[in-house]
Formats: structure tokens, sequence, C-alpha cells
């Protein structure tokens, strides 16, 4: 599935500022904090999204939250996830070209920073944005062989993210405070692809009616 056609008239306005490989700049600076936080324990606290410090004068909380990497994270598992955020967004950026992509993270970013101040309370956790990349990539290269860690064996890509997908809403059962959060991080797949899906099953319906 392509992203919707609305997408497309946005480039052509703004498709100069695209900035290009931004998955791979996401992935050093993820890489450079927790170098530094390592170095350092608590550096990645001056970077977390905080609405109360960011009212204070502390802009840069607006962008740099997404550079924060799970303080928790085993070094072995926080590179297999860098490899593969670069993996997937330079796959999706071939696809899509860069304005695409970009655009795709700026709404995101955008609605998590949004409900960040309608919640303050609720502690932003940038992996939502992040595993919005690997839905995008499943819709658009479904049939796309991964693996899936620890499994020896290629998997589709498009079951793989139907899993990873139940289980992102997992906590929202247990706490559904944390469900306009979670679609804050969707956001940008909810955008690319919602309306195509819709368009597509009112073209089933035409169909069937015919």
């Amino acid at each position: 599935m392509s992203p919707a056609r609305w997408t497309d008239s946005l480039e052509d306005v703004l498709g100069r500022w695209a900035v290009p490989y931004l998955t791979r700049g996401l992935v050093a600076l993820n890489a450079g904090a927790w170098l530094l936080n390592l170095a350092s324990p608590g550096f990645t606290s001056i970077l977390k999204l905080d609405p109360s410090l960011v009212a204070q004068g502390e802009y840069w909380r607006l962008i740099t939250f997404l550079f924060v990497p799970s303080n928790s994270a085993h070094p072995i598992f926080l590179l297999l996830f860098l490899w593969f955020l670069w993996s997937i967004g330079d796959a999706l950026e071939e696809a899509w070209g860069s304005f695409h992509l970009n655009l795709f993270f700026l709404i995101g970013i955008v609605a998590v920073v949004l409900v960040s101040f309608l919640q303050p309370s609720i502690p932003i956790n940038p992996f939502y944005l992040h595993n919005s990349l690997f839905l995008a990539f499943a819709t658009t290269m479904p049939d796309q062989k991964v693996f899936f860690f620890p499994l020896p064996i290629p998997l589709s890509v498009r079951w793989v993210a139907a899993v990873t997908s139940g289980l992102l809403f997992l906590p929202a059962f247990f706490q559904p405070i944390l469900l306009p959060n979670i679609f804050a991080g969707l956001a940008g797949y909810i955008a690319f692809f919602f309306p195509p899906f819709l368009e597509s099953i009112w073209e089933r319906f035409r169909n069937r009616g015919s």
C-alpha cells in the first residue's frame, strides 16, 4: 500500500526542504545519547520531553526526546534496535523519497508533543513513534522477510508487524490513560495509510453493489 495521495500534493510545495537520511541521523543521535549517558549517568534527563520545562524555555526538548534510548537497554539489544531502525528507514526512504519520510516523522512528533502538554503527568516514550516506522515498513513491503530475534528463521514482515501491533496496545489494556500517547506515536502511520484503507473499503463496497 502506498501513502495517501495528499502527501504527494504537499511534496510539490515543500519537497525541496526535505532532509535526506533522516533515520541515519536519528540512529547516530540515539547512539551518542546512550554513550554520553553511560559516561555521565543522568545525562539523558536534559533531553526528555517535559512540558513544564519546555514552558520555562527549554525548547530543545521538543526534539531531543527522540534521541533518548531506554536506560535499561542492553548494548546488544540497543545495537539491534538501531541497526533495524537504520535498515527500515533507508528502505522506506528509497520507496517513498526523503520528503515523505520527513513528513511521516513530523506528524508523529507534533502529535506526541501535543499529547504531552495535554497529559503532562504521563511520561513520553518515543518507542511508539519508532514502532510506527516499522508498521509503515510492513504496510509498504508486506512480503519482505526479516529475522525476528531470537528466532533464526526468516519471517514475513506482515506477520511480525501484526504481533508487535498487538503487543503495542497491551499496556493500554491495564492503563487506558496510555492510549493517547500510543495513538500520538502512530499519528504518522494513521495519516499516511488510513485514507487509502478507507478508499479500498469503499471501492470494494461499490464493486459489490454494481
